[in-house]
Formats: C-alpha cells, sequence, structure tokens
C-alpha cells in the first residue's frame, strides 16, 4: 500500500464542481503503482465514530492535500481540528503540506497565508478554463507522488549483473530520446525567436526563458502554436524522460557506482524536475526550462560517455 495522502475540503465548496472527485481521478494511477493511498471522508462507513476516523487518518498522513475554498475557510471543523493539526504534523515530523485554491477565499487573511500554495490564489481554479484547470491538477498528483517517494528509503540492493545492466540502458534510452527532443526543441526554440526579432524589429540578447516570459502576450496566432509546440515538448518527452531517468537512478544505489557523472545527472535532474513541478506547470508563459551553472547543477557533459563506457565494460557474456 501507499504512503498515507489526507485530503481536507469542504462539501460547500464541491456543490458546483466537484474538486475532490477530479483530484483523485488525477491521483489514480498513482495509487494503482502503490505510491499513494488517497484518503479522504468518503472512506468512513456507516456506523463508524467518524471523528476518530479523521484523527487516525491525521495521525498516519505523509502528506495532505487541502482543498482551499470559502467553505473550507468558513468550516470550523476544518479550521479548528483538521488545520491546525495538519500544520503541527508539517512542522514536527515533515508532513507535506499541498494548499490547491479551488476558489475565491480569504485565504491570505488566514494562517495558511504563511504557506506556499500550489497554484495561485488570485487565480483559483474556478477562475480557469477546464484545460488549465486539468492540467494543475495532473500537475498537483504527480508533485504528490513524486514527494511519497522521496520519503520512501531506497533500499541498498544488491542487483544482479543483469538488472543492474538493463536499468543502466534504459538510462542510456533516455537520455538518447531526450537528447533529441532537446535538439528539436531549440530548433523550434530558435526558429520562433527569430521571427519575434523580424516582426518587432529588434535583436534578442536576453535569456531565452526571460525573453518567452515578457513577450509572450504580444505573441501572434501563429507564434502561440510554435509556442505551445515547444511546450509541448517540456511537458511531454523532456519531462517524462527526466523523470524516468531519475527513477531508474534512485531504484538502485548501484548505478551511482558507475561514476561521478551519474551522481551530478542524479542533481541536476532533482532541480530541474522541481522547477518543473513548481514552477513551470504554474505559469503558461514559459515553454523551456532549463537549469544549468547559474543554478549550480549543471548537465553533465560527459555522462553520455560513462554510460556508454560501463554498458561496453559489462555487457553480459562478453
Amino acid at each position: 500500500m501507499g504512503s498515507a495522502l489526507f485530503i481536507s475540503y469542504s462539501r460547500a465548496d464541491m456543490q458546483e464542481t466537484d474538486w475532490l472527485g477530479r483530484l483523485k481521478m488525477y491521483l489514480a494511477p498513482f495509487g494503482r503503482q502503490g505510491i499513494i493511498d488517497a484518503w479522504d471522508d468518503q472512506r468512513i462507513a456507516p456506523g463508524m465514530l467518524w471523528r476518530d476516523e479523521i484523527a487516525r487518518a491525521l495521525d498516519d498522513a505523509a502528506a495532505a492535500v487541502l482543498l482551499i475554498g470559502p467553505g473550507f475557510l468558513a468550516s470550523d471543523f476544518v479550521m479548528e481540528r483538521e488545520v491546525p493539526r495538519l500544520l503541527r504534523s508539517a512542522h514536527d515530523r515533515g508532513l507535506a503540506l499541498f494548499l490547491l485554491l479551488v476558489g475565491f477565499s480569504g485565504y491570505h487573511a488566514t494562517e495558511l497565508n504563511e504557506y506556499q500554495a500550489f497554484n495561485s490564489p488570485e487565480e483559483p481554479l474556478e477562475s480557469l478554463q477546464r484545460s488549465e484547470q486539468n492540467r494543475i491538477l495532473n500537475a498537483l498528483a504527480i508533485a504528490i507522488a513524486e514527494s511519497l517517494r522521496a520519503e520512501k528509503p531506497h533500499a541498498s540492493k544488491a542487483s544482479d549483473g543483469r538488472g543492474l545492466y538493463d536499468r543502466v540502458l534504459a538510462i542510456q534510452r533516455h537520455l538518447s530520446d531526450t537528447r533529441m527532443a532537446f535538439v528539436a526543441q531549440c530548433r523550434r526554440r530558435d526558429d520562433l525567436v527569430a521571427a519575434i526579432e523580424r516582426r518587432l524589429k529588434f535583436d534578442n540578447e536576453m535569456e531565452y526563458e526571460k525573453f518567452f516570459f515578457l513577450y509572450y502576450n504580444q505573441l501572434t496566432d501563429g507564434e502561440r502554436f510554435e509556442f505551445d509546440q515547444i511546450r509541448a515538448m517540456t511537458e511531454g518527452p523532456l519531462q517524462t524522460g527526466n523523470r524516468r531517468i531519475l527513477e531508474a537512478i534512485e531504484g538502485d544505489d548501484a548505478v551511482l557506482e558507475i561514476g561521478p557523472e551519474i551522481t551530478a545527472l542524479r542533481q541536476h535532474l532533482v532541480f530541474w524536475l522541481n522547477k518543473f513541478d513548481r514552477v513551470f506547470t504554474a505559469n503558461r508563459a514559459m515553454c523551456l526550462l532549463y537549469t544549468g551553472v547559474e543554478d549550480g547543477v549543471p548537465f553533465p557533459p560527459r555522462v553520455d560517455a560513462a554510460v556508454k563506457t560501463w554498458l561496453h565494460r559489462h555487457k553480459p557474456g562478453a
């Protein structure tokens, strides 16, 4: 069974939109993988002592999602029983908190304002288009899964030779896939920048992330189409490949023994994915995501050679 996730909400905020049901839909794949065991009060069966069940779930939780709207803040039980206990657990034992603003509310006037919300309080889910709501809910589910996955200690496995070889081979394949996607993205990036420069009659000297952020609202329909294609590469093959590489590295301590390049790659990917989950997914004005020298975790240039050399030396039957 996965790590326990406590979902705190108010039924009053679910009247027009079932945010709870929609979030659980995005959490479901991680439940099947045994990463997340999502708990909410709908799991309290008739005849159970509901206060005791909630208290037990609060104590067992490794993470919690707060679906914040006006009903949530108006609920005495939520604000006087659940929230203080969750905040104490966050302080005392490192409970991971995810605050999702589902409706306009007095969030800033509460103690919750001290905690970083997953989405903008000025743009709660109810103010967004359905597709943008789905994007945020999906990003939240991924972020929770990553948090809970990180909570589990990685066993120091003594892999058999073939199992380790296959894992490193998968890393090589994902590195190749992400490199191809990155090269294709750079080509489209350069073409789009050149088109904007020609139209606005200037030469860009800004970093690409800042450039697109600044000119996002000035894009033409054609430029917006290209922008979305570039963003899709970040959200799709780059994010997926980076996540799978990190999972392969963290799934077996022996992978790190390949060399310092793998340790450097792991650090780079941790930063990249954290930026993806916490910054990129919440900002439609971004289509590119770079983590490099300025963050102190550049992509290790010799990692492909290190992986290739290791695979050559450890090929089964060689």
